[in-house]
Order: structure tokens, then C-alpha cells, then sequence
């Protein structure tokens, strides 16, 4: 899996954290964005994506109540993103006319939240970044 970077100030004064990285990508990869904190939840502001190489859908994950690895079964999908190397870079607004779109799972303290990177074929580079809050 790969390591995400996190990092203080993000896009605006209410989404005040950043986590960003990069990863090399086959097929299916999840990066563990880190444990949401007990008796909060991740609201996601907005997120830019970058595959340079291959087509890629990038999906942001939290997991269900009590669970903590990343796998389809144990996480629920957020939203789900496509790339391709046409377009580049990609960014995505999900806090559309001052609505919070994208919320994770109340945290009981064991819950993450995940980036699945699901591509076909070779091996490829892609660089994420996403602006987030907790409540």
C-alpha cells in the first residue's frame, strides 16, 4: 500500500487538512489515507488526481462501523472518479453550493479511510490530493 503525505492548510478555511502522494499502479491498489479520528467523521472538500500513464478510477473509501482494512467488503465507496493520460489532471469539487457531499463513517476509533486505485494492465504513476475535514 501506499503512504499518503498529510499535511496542514488545505484548499479553503473549512477544509483545513491535506493528504497527498504518490503511488505506482498495476492493477488494484488501496492506500490507507489514515484513522478517522473517534467520534468524527471525514468531510471531503475537494480532491485533484493526476495519471500521466494509464487510465485509472480512483475511488475514496471509509470503512464500516467497526472494521479497519482495505477491501471491498470492509468499506463503503464514497465516490468513484475516472482519469485518463488524455486528460491529465483532474480536479473535483465535492462541496458543491456550500452542501458537504462526501461524508465517511462515524468513527468508533478503529474506522480508516482508503484511496482504491483500480487500472488495467502496465504499471503506471499517479499523484493525489485531497482537502478534508473532521467533525
Amino acid at each position: 500500500m501506499g503512504k499518503p503525505v498529510g499535511s496542514g492548510g488545505g484548499g479553503n478555511n473549512l477544509f483545513t487538512s491535506n493528504v497527498n502522494g504518490d503511488a505506482n499502479v498495476g492493477t488494484t491498489f488501496w492506500i490507507d489515507l489514515g484513522l478517522i479520528p473517534n467520534g468524527k467523521k471525514i468531510f471531503i472538500g475537494n480532491a485533484t488526481y493526476t495519471s500521466p500513464d494509464k487510465s485509472v478510477t480512483f475511488e475514496i473509501r471509509s470503512n464500516l462501523a467497526s472494521q479497519d482494512s482495505g477491501a471491498d467488503g470492509t468499506t463503503l465507496k464514497l465516490i468513484s472518479s475516472a482519469v485518463s493520460p488524455r486528460k491529465g489532471t483532474v480536479s473535483f469539487d465535492f462541496y458543491k453550493n456550500g452542501r458537504l457531499h462526501l461524508v465517511s463513517t462515524l468513527s468508533s476509533g478503529n474506522e480508516k479511510w482508503w484511496l482504491k486505485l483500480i487500472s488495467k494492465g502496465a504499471t503506471g504513476s499517479v499523484l493525489y490530493s485531497i482537502n478534508y475535514t473532521t467533525e
